[in-house]
């Protein structure tokens, strides 16, 4: 079986306000990215991980709207967020994706199923079209331009085997291991990680600006 985790419990500082609960099409961000995951037959649990204060909001709409999803409550970090929503999983393969990127595709999480399974650990990523400058951020000087071909931008969904994800963070939390994301973590153990080509539509809602390129995307998406 696969497993979805959705992460939902960040605190949402950039945008102001929660975000997730924001509408697209008359309903909020977060159940418009689960209804995706739902959609697709070989994900046979969707589990939501959200903060403790907000998590009868959720419950709210999630009865409200029938939707057959397990709710976890978080941690303060992303990373221990998504730890605790692996943690209660059952499928052998877990797929990670951020609650607000509300306009990934059936036909991009299948395709991470699809390689998930052949190759243990797959993220979506987009393939940069300008050049990525490494800047110092004390000076804010270039420091080296990154090679284009080799410069991708990385989205979610991320997916790994379980036992794999879970060693990775048992180590990120004793300090062995450390990463930005779940891939680097998976990546920093030894394991290699496939990168698929994502959709540029599959945008994070970080700012205000987002949501409503976001909303203007998913006429169409």
């Amino acid at each position: 079986m696969i497993s979805a985790v959705i992460t939902a419990a960040g605190n949402c500082t950039r945008f102001g306000r929660e975000k997730l609960f924001s509408r697209i099409g008359g309903e909020p961000v977060f159940v418009k990215t689960v209804r995706q995951f739902l959609k697709v037959k070989e994900v046979g649990e969707v589990i939501l991980v959200v903060r403790k204060d907000n998590r009868k909001r959720f419950e709210s709409w999630i009865k409200k709207l029938n939707l057959k999803v397990k709710l976890v409550e978080g941690g303060m970090e992303r990373c221990e967020s998504a730890e605790k929503g692996v943690r209660v999983s059952k499928g052998e393969y877990v797929l990670i994706h951020d609650g607000a990127r509300p306009l990934v595709t059936t036909k991009l999480i299948e395709k991470v199923v699809k390689v998930v399974k052949k190759h243990g650990a797959v993220m979506a990523a987009v393939a940069t079209t300008t050049c990525v400058k490494l800047v110092d951020p004390k000076t804010m000087e270039v420091v080296e331009c990154l090679d284009r071909p080799k410069s991708w931008l990385g989205q979610t969904p991320q997916a790994f085997k379980r036992e794999v994800i879970l060693k990775a963070y048992r180590l990120a939390r004793e300090g062995k291991i450390e990463g930005l994301d779940d891939c680097e973590l998976v990546r920093k153990l030894g394991v290699k990680v496939k990168v698929i080509e994502g959709e540029w539509t599959n945008k994070k809602i970080t700012m205000p600006t987002d949501l409503e390129i976001v909303r203007k995307w998913s006429q169409y998406v």
